[in-house]
């Protein structure tokens, strides 16, 4: 069995009708601006590289599969509804692996600049579709793709077969990159890391840029930044972006799961020390540039809501570090009390972080810059603030 649906000779006319209305959508959203990148669109259809996948929960949450000719009609419909596609989910509904929204699929290929001749790496090759979408705009020689799970791997390269598309892909840990070829023009990632891994400002030639998702346990940003010739780089957080998966690697772990289980378990009813609060938790939403700041002002903190059975739906925040906690019912809001306990006390410090926020005229992600020091020091900074706060977030 191939990697991909074959569909039959309908199948393949409804595939195009739905791409070009994709491509119509993206093109009246000011995408897609340039012939190239339309072009690329147009010979890299998506349905390629998703023959099965469940949608995101706002949207069903149900699986659809192309091989059923049942769900094909439903499945080409999803495919090109300009929507996230969770291309692999953990027996736990744990989303392991996604298929980007085309939005923001476009979106950051255009910010990346890139002009005929350029060479690019790809962190994470997924489905392969970026990597498809690359290959068509530059050329197969220019692009390398690389991913830690051999069968994405395989996958992708049989899939760009099927379209003469023959970029180098390989397994590697993405925090190391991929020197074999390097130096590159542009180094893109498909997933999420905590600040910029030193391997990509070396492989990554003076004047390139490097763009990834930037993020934290509350929000990230997609930073483009450009290497400087003193072996640093500096750049700015674009003001639509998209949210990507952590960067997965061999040498790199995130905190257990039982770790902040733990943690979030006594948050949720343990005893401690109880206040009123007046902190508005709305602000915690997308829409809301605060809570990108309050992972920069608290770095290492998470936060959640679990139900319990006494109290209700409950809000936690967590610092594993210091082992501290704090709780607010959220039931009670916006009047409410917070309970903290640990070594820290975390709600402190987010209220102390929004008055902050307030007094620098509550700044939006895209306002703030980020830099990387010669000596591999990151931090953000806010133009005309006398802050800095440094990464990991």
């Amino acid at each position: 069995m191939t990697s991909y649906v074959m569909l039959d000779e309908a199948g393949e006319a409804k595939a195009r009708r739905y791409s070009a209305l994709l491509i119509e959508q993206l093109l009246t959203k000011g995408l897609l601006s340039s012939s190239e990148w339309q072009d690329a669109f147009k010979r890299v259809p998506r349905h390629l590289f998703v023959p099965e996948f469940r949608l995101p929960d706002n949207f069903g949450g149900h699986k659809l599969n192309g091989r059923d000719p049942n769900q094909q009609e439903g499945w080409l419909r999803a495919v090109y509804a300009n929507e996230a596609l969770l291309t692999s989910v953990g027996d736990d509904g744990t989303v392991l692996s996604t298929c980007s929204s085309p939005t923001v699929v476009a979106r950051m290929l255009e910010s990346l600049n890139v002009a005929d001749g350029h060479t690019v790496l790809e962190i994470g090759t997924g489905t392969g579709w970026n990597a498809g979408l690359l290959s068509a705009r530059l050329g197969s020689e220019a692009v390398t793709s690389i991913d830690v799970d051999p069968a994405y791997i395989e996958s992708a390269r049989e899939r760009l077969a099927e379209l003469d598309l023959h970029p180098t892909l390989d397994l590697a840990d993405g925090y190391v990159g991929y020197p074999d070829r390097a130096q590159y023009d542009r180094i893109v990632a498909t997933c999420s890391v905590r600040r910029f891994p030193s391997a990509w400002l070396e492989q990554v030639r003076v004047g390139g840029i490097i763009l990834a998702d930037v993020r934290g346990s509350f929000a990230g940003g997609v930073a483009r930044i450009t290497r400087t010739a003193e072996h640093g780089a500096s750049g700015v957080f674009l003001p639509a972006g998209g949210s990507f998966l952590p960067l997965h690697s061999p040498d790199h772990h995130v905190r257990p799961g039982s770790d902040l289980a733990r943690l979030v378990g006594r948050a949720s009813g343990a005893a401690g020390d109880t206040r009123k609060t007046d902190f508005d938790l709305s602000v915690f939403g997308p829409s809301n540039g605060f809570a990108f700041f309050a992972q920069l002002a608290i770095p290492g903190s998470l936060h959640t809501r679990v139900e319990v059975e006494s109290a209700g739906t409950v809000f936690c925040l967590v610092h594993p570090d210091s082992d501290s906690w704090a709780r607010v019912e959220v039931d009670e809001e916006p009047s409410s009390f917070v309970t903290q306990g640990g070594t820290r006390r975390l709600w402190d410090d987010l209220e102390a972080s929004y008055e902050l926020w307030q007094n620098i005229s509550r700044p939006t992600r895209d306002q703030f810059m980020i830099t990387v020091t010669k000596d591999g020091e990151q931090y953000v900074s806010l133009p005309g603030a006398p802050y800095q706060w440094h990464l990991p977030i």
